[in-house]
């Protein structure tokens, strides 16, 4: 591709404006295509990112480990490898089982039991950084809806 094409093709995509209603079609649409087995997903992660480095058994009686309920796509490494489940009806998003959480997630101890082959993105998350997990992250507060996204079942199991 010649350098004129490609500030054409870079241009384009700076221009490219969706509404709200649009947003909602083509998620819908991509989310059909994975259905029928057409379409799949990977994640694309930033290779500047660091592994994040914290303690998440200070934080997990409080949190309940909610960061395994989050749902993200793998990278086509991680769902080359064969080690991560995924879901199958939407290709390669981490899979969930029916109380909401990663099926790797240890429900008695909340530890990972893949912790050393974990997503890339569960490797970088950083929930000290995310209000929706805490409301106040230095008392321990939880976000009073982060629970929400969870099936029934899940969400009464956590609540706080």
């Amino acid at each position: 591709m010649s350098k004129d094409e490609n500030l054409f093709n870079n241009s384009i995509y700076e221009e490219l404006i969706l509404s709200e209603e649009e947003k909602a079609y083509i998620k819908k649409m991509l989310e059909r295509l994975m259905e029928l087995g057409v379409g799949a997903v990977y994640g694309d992660e930033d290779d500047t990112e660091e592994t994040v480095l914290m303690d998440c058994e200070e934080r997990k009686e409080s949190c309940k480990a909610i960061c395994c309920s989050f749902i993200f796509a793998l990278t086509k490494e991680e769902a080359k490898k064969g080690t991560i489940k995924w879901n199958p009806k939407r290709p390669f998003f981490i899979a969930r089982d029916e109380d909401g959480y990663c099926p790797h997630l240890d429900r008695e101890s909340l530890k990972c039991k893949i912790w050393g082959d974990r997503p890339e993105r569960c490797r970088k998350y950083d929930c000290r950084k995310d209000t929706n997990v805490w409301a106040d992250q230095e008392e321990k507060v939880l976000n009073k809806d982060v629970f929400n996204h969870l099936p029934k079942r899940g969400y009464e199991k956590h609540q706080v």
